[in-house]
């Protein structure tokens, strides 16, 4: 009898962890199942739905055939319920029992929406599956949508951002912090990256705290966003960009252990033997996560060989942050103090009139951070190669 290994989640981890698992073992019987509707996508691009919903079918990473020539089953719609470590069993939402003799967890992670008045109204989005994007997008047209708040100034935010602009829709988005991206760039990048935004014609609130989504009466769409501060945001439609939580409570309910994400080592194994996890749900040793996309491919890669059989680890490294967005590009990567000091020094090029921001950190004279705006694609490359960690 052949070997069971089931992947719950179909995202990049998941889909990664079933490719890997087929590539070391031809003969295991692999079970992808998927909380979605959709074979999986690739997520950093789902923005563009938004400004052409034709593009959601250009995002597939894999069609059925190719599952079907992977001898992969895949199982769609289906969320999960359970984990029984000791019958290894997992149960499905729907009542469905699969057995396995491997499970790998990549259950990812879900849009954070805070709880505010007016919340429940028509017109209210997050931005995390190819359903949001295509009941964003159909509501633009359906609704009339004019004018959109963003809350939140991360990579999505601004990504989202930018496709609405382009699908014509008048974009503000509302930063709760002092300035955009404020664990990456440091002020003077990030005023000058506004500044590069809001000559594109979208509109930047800083500082603002959302207080309440208003509208007519108990349940009617969505008017304006007011403010705790007092200022009030005209708009028909609010997206919610503030961040992830992670999808961990089956695997806390069966007793795995659980720090801010379920607990795995390098091997991508967690606390329960024959039970893996990798992506967005998974941290490694407890302190390792950083919600990226080419990290959740690695350990997927990782988990699903070794649950076939395979030895291998994944290796920790600080990636770059990278947005490539509104015609421009941010990166930003290693040591970066907002200060310098006695042995840490900057060095500046700055050049407002073409929104282009570089800064080298270097301590002593070792590269040990940068920041780059506009222009970064090869000067990044080679920064890269001179970068010490610290």
């Amino acid at each position: 009898m052949e070997e069971k290994i089931l992947v719950i989640g179909g995202g990049i981890a998941g889909l990664s962890a079933a490719e890997a698992a087929r590539k070391q073992n031809e003969k295991a019987d692999i079970i992808l199942v998927s909380e979605e509707k959709d074979l999986p996508y690739y997520r950093l691009r789902l923005a563009e739905v938004l400004a052409d919903p034709a593009q959601g079918e250009k995002l597939f990473l894999k069609d059925e055939a190719w599952f079907k020539g992977q001898n992969i089953q895949v199982l769609l719609g289906s969320s999960l319920d359970k984990i029984d470590p000791e019958a290894k069993v997992v149960s499905l939402a729907d009542g469905r029992e699969l057995a396995y003799d491997k499970l790998i967890v990549t259950t990812g992670s879900r849009s954070r929406q805070p709880d505010l008045p007016g919340d429940s109204r028509p017109n209210v989005f997050t931005l995390w599956s190819m359903a949001d994007a295509r009941s964003f997008s159909k509501a633009i047209a359906d609704y009339g949508i004019k004018r959109c708040a963003i809350v939140g100034g991360g990579v999505l935010g601004l990504e989202a951002a930018w496709q609405l602009h382009l699908r014509g829709v008048k974009v503000a988005i509302l930063e709760r912090g002092s300035h955009l991206l404020k664990r990456q760039l440091n002020p003077e990048a990030s005023i000058l990256l506004q500044d590069y935004i809001e000559s594109l014609g979208i509109t930047i609130y800083t500082e603002a705290d959302t207080a309440e989504i208003r509208g007519e009466g108990d349940q009617g769409p969505v008017s304006g966003l007011q403010l705790k501060d007092g200022r009030l945001i005209e708009c028909d439609a609010v997206l919610f960009s503030i961040g992830v939580l992670a999808n961990t409570q089956a695997a806390a309910e069966a007793g795995l252990a659980i720090g801010r994400r379920i607990t795995v080592n390098s091997k991508m194994e967690t606390s329960h033997r024959d039970i893996y996890a990798a992506g967005d749900n998974a941290e490694v040793d407890g302190d390792y996560w950083f919600g990226l996309w080419p990290i959740s491919m690695k350990q997927g890669k990782v988990a699903g060989k070794n649950a076939a059989g395979g030895d291998d680890h994944f290796i920790k490294e600080t990636p770059p942050y990278m947005v490539n967005t509104m015609k421009t590009r941010i990166v930003s990567q290693g040591f970066l103090p907002e200060e310098e000091s006695e042995d840490i020094s900057f060095r500046d090029e700055i050049d407002k009139e073409n929104y282009s921001y570089k800064r080298l950190v270097y301590k002593g004279e070792n590269l040990v951070g940068f920041i780059l705006i506009g222009d970064a694609a090869r000067q990044m490359v080679a920064l890269q190669k001179e970068l010490v960690e610290v």
